[in-house]
């Protein structure tokens, strides 16, 4: 009721429209304070699109900097070779060493063929028992264990004893031996096939135990028994051989067709022998394809410059400055490129050639985009191409070969570090007693087994291969090596060792350095310790390497030398060898590598950018604070107003009255009537 009279009164005494009056009051008081509000929101979310869109360009520009990163980028490699249907490359990486290497093939690889006798029916029983398949070299009817390949057993019984059972049983093993089952028009014939290699041939033995038939030369699981000594059921149809090559005039084995190991990087596959035949493979730098990419590089940065131009500069289209002109940070972005592209590459090593983008000819022009100097670029990929990658690709030096620099770190800082090893590292090993046997060695009869712990591991019983007769000390070392390198617990964890005979006495070194290297006996039979001289025992410990970079201690694990953390040079990890004492290293992330840590500071979740636009957003919601703000200041102005309008009205109306009082008055007085 009380809201209904005020609106009735305003205006009723004076005539004047007072709502409309105090509405434009309002405005009028809220248009300069909103004003600045509106203004304020609009360019912050402007500034922050347009941070948008810098990331996006930085990303951009980013893709082209890893691109020379990558080893793919300046340091591939293109391959050139003989046409021939006998070898073929088939992958080539960036370790290949450039440099022409020539082959010959005398031999291929191929794995050996067992046959089994006909049955009428992939169904027929084949007799239980355990069929165990054992790995090596047949040299005629003496056959030499694979000490690498531990023997396997397979248990066939009522749930499988079918021709077809054991062809899964056998392909189930994944002991790289496949069975196939194949109709020669006239029955059933399991066909099985090894690994290709001399050393991947098979000794099938076959145990029936009770249930063994009188007659298994026609029943009987044994009839899938292959031994090379006795004919049998089982026949072979190939002989496992290695291939046989030479590569620059040195003669090598290798027991696959597909070749990875020969020259590091380059993958071989062998189709067909062809002694006498000569193969050229010239593998060279793939400096037109290093050239595209920095190429690229160079036109990714002007697309940037032409990308931020509108958002830091002026922005032709809206004939006006860009949002972030005046923003330091976002000026700062080409700066810093600017200043990388002009400086020298911090951490290369005194005797750098090429230390800056103008040694290739490339050059900054006044409007601060990059042009090349083709005549100059060219000639200095020509010339100086391992320059280049050095400057352009991250490096790492070191003036001492037992020292290698492995990898870096985010936080590794370019510089030039000196590195004073303090403690060698060493493996731990295990000596023998003093040997007295004589060579040759016949082993027959002879139960030469024991048990190791390596590197806290502790292997199954080892045995060297029974009836074998060995030359000479090496000879059994290299026996003992395969058969302890073979233990299946070992591989498990990737362990290996080596074993040596030294001052008459076997010793086996672990593979691993550091104080968590270590190799006991932990038992031995009596023919072991006759022998062998391998008694059990404890062995010496491994040490982990110690030193200091730059004169402060770093952390040493096995071989490997860490710097402490928080140092300019935390993240290097460098190996060091037995013998290494001192060096110099260098460490510098040349040209791409410094853009692209730039491009990571302005990028990360927690970057630059990502601290300005966290700012900018602030800015935006106290906007919108400031307005709801202004609200309320607004509607107390506007009620004020109201208010006093009431009471303008209210006197009005109170002289109104007055008047017509006196009016009255003045016409019922004497002398002032109008009725007079």
């Amino acid at each position: 009721m009380v809201d209904n009279n005020i609106v009735q009164s305003l205006g009723a005494g004076s005539g004047i429209d007072t709502k409309n009056l105090v509405k434009q009051l309002v405005e009028i008081e809220r248009s300069a304070p909103q004003q600045r509000i509106d203004t304020k929101r609009e360019l912050r979310e402007t500034q922050i699109s347009d941070f948008g869109k810098i990331k996006s360009a930085l990303s951009t520009f980013q893709a082209s900097a890893a691109a020379l990163i990558k080893p793919e980028g300046l340091f591939s490699k293109s391959a050139s070779f003989t046409d021939s249907n006998v070898i073929v490359p088939t992958s080539l990486d960036t370790k290949v060493a450039p440099g022409t290497y020539k082959f010959t093939v005398d031999t291929l690889a191929q794995s050996q063929t067992l046959a089994s006798g006909e049955y009428t029916s992939v169904d027929d029983a084949v007799g239980t028992g355990t069929i165990t398949f054992n790995f090596g070299a047949w040299d005629g009817a003496t056959f030499n264990t694979n000490g690498g390949s531990p023997a396997v057993p397979i248990v066939i019984d009522s749930s499988n004893n079918s021709l077809k059972g054991l062809k899964e049983a056998i392909n189930d093993a994944k002991m790289g031996v496949t069975a196939s089952i194949v109709n020669n028009g006239s029955g059933y014939v399991l066909s099985i096939n090894a690994q290709a290699g001399l050393n991947h041939q098979l000794k099938i033995d076959v145990d029936e135990g009770a249930t063994a038939p009188e007659n298994t030369d026609s029943i009987g699981l044994s009839r899938f028994a292959y031994d090379a000594a006795i004919a049998g059921f089982t026949t072979q149809k190939q002989i496992g051989t290695d291939a046989d090559l030479t590569v620059n005039g040195l003669s090598v084995t290798r027991s696959s067709n597909t070749i990875t190991d020969l020259v590091e990087g380059l993958t071989l596959d062998l189709l067909k022998s062809a002694p006498g035949e000569t193969v050229s493979i010239t593998v060279s730098d793939d400096k037109t394809f290093a050239k595209q990419t920095t190429r690229d590089f160079v036109d990714a940065y002007n697309a940037l410059l032409t990308e931020l131009e509108p958002v830091i500069g002026f922005d032709k289209e809206n004939d006006k400055r860009g949002s972030l002109s005046n923003d330091a940070l976002a000026k700062s972005i080409v700066g810093q490129m600017r200043n990388i592209f002009a400086s020298g590459v911090p951490g290369m090593s005194e005797n750098a050639v090429f230390t800056a983008l103008t040694n290739l000819g490339i050059r900054t022009e006044l409007d601060g985009t990059l042009t090349i100097k083709d005549e100059e670029f060219d000639k200095a990929f020509s010339d100086r191409f391992e320059d280049i990658q050095k400057m352009l690709a991250p490096a790492k030096a070191s003036s001492n070969s037992g020292i290698l620099v492995n990898s870096f770190g985010k936080q590794t800082e370019a510089g030039e570090y000196d590195v004073q090893i303090t403690t060698h590292p060493r493996r731990g090993y295990f000596t023998g007693d003093q040997v007295v046997a004589g060579f040759p060695l016949d082993s027959t009869g002879k139960d030469y087994s024991f048990n190791l712990n390596v590197n806290g591991v502790a292997t199954n019983l080892i045995t060297l291969p029974a009836d074998a007769i060995y030359a000479n000390e090496t000879e059994l070392a290299g026996a003992m090596q395969s058969a302890i390198n073979g233990d299946t617990h070992l591989k498990e964890v990737s362990t290996t060792v080596t074993v040596a005979f030294t001052n008459g006495a076997f010793v086996i070194t672990s593979g691993k350095y550091g104080s968590a290297s270590k190799i006991d006996v932990a038992s031995s039979t009596g023919d072991a310790i006759d022998d062998l001289k391998l008694a059990a025992g404890n062995g010496v410990a491994g040490v982990d390497v110690a030193g200091t970079i730059n004169g402060v201690a770093g952390f040493g694990t096995g071989q490997v030398l860490l710097p402490k953390l928080g140092e300019k040079a935390e993240g290097l990890t460098m190996i060091v060898s037995e013998f290494a004492d001192s060096g110099t290293v260098n460490f510098s992330r040349g040209v791409s590598g410094q853009i692209d840590t730039l491009i990571n500071n302005f990028l990360q979740s927690n970057g630059l950018i990502s601290e300005r636009v966290t700012n900018l957003t602030r800015d935006v919601t106290e906007a919108t604070d400031k307005e709801k703000q202004l609200d309320r200041r607004m509607t107390a102005y506007h009620e004020r107003l109201m208010s006093q309008f009431i009471a303008m009205e209210s006197i009005i109306n109170g002289m109104n009255g007055s008047g017509d009082f006196l009016d009255n008055l003045f016409s019922n007085l004497p002398f002032t009537s109008k009725n007079r």
